[in-house]
């Protein structure tokens, strides 16, 4: 009898603990066009590992762990003219995000400076992802 009462708790144990384990949560990524970065490829890193490159109008999932993850853009060759576009290239993007069960929506945005820019990641929601991969879809079937 104390065997059994040993082996049911045993398996309540184990049910509960693997109902508590996090999830996979998906993260998305877009990358709007940006006249301004026409020569731009945003490589994008998670956690010091290329996961993909960006190029106008792309979008990007993966899935993660629950947690603090560090996200990354950088840029190989950027052309800058300061003259012509009011910047001069670009410079690299690091930042923590913390990332809870669910999906999690981020935009790549160039945003300029005199000494070069940089590619950020914006979380959004997702009616703004929403609308900005329709409009990804809507210039490709143009």
């Amino acid at each position: 009898m104390l065997r059994l009462i040993i082996l049911i708790t045993s398996l309540l144990l184990s049910i509960t603990a693997a109902a508590e384990e996090p999830s996979d949560v998906t993260v998305n990524f877009i990358r709007p066009f940006d006249a301004m970065t026409v020569s731009h490829n945003v490589k994008l890193k998670v956690d010091r590992k290329q996961v993909a490159k960006l190029f106008h109008n792309e979008a990007f999932s993966m899935k993660l762990s629950p947690g603090k993850h560090v996200f990354q853009t950088s840029v190989g060759l950027s052309l800058g003219v300061p003259n012509v576009t009011g910047f001069n290239g670009a410079r690299k993007f690091k930042k923590k995000f913390t990332l809870e069960q669910g999906d999690h929506f981020f935009k790549v945005d160039f945003k300029p400076a005199v000494m070069g820019g940089k590619h950020e990641i914006i979380s959004v929601t997702q009616d703004e992802y929403d609308a900005l991969v329709g409009a990804e879809s809507a210039s490709e079937s143009s």
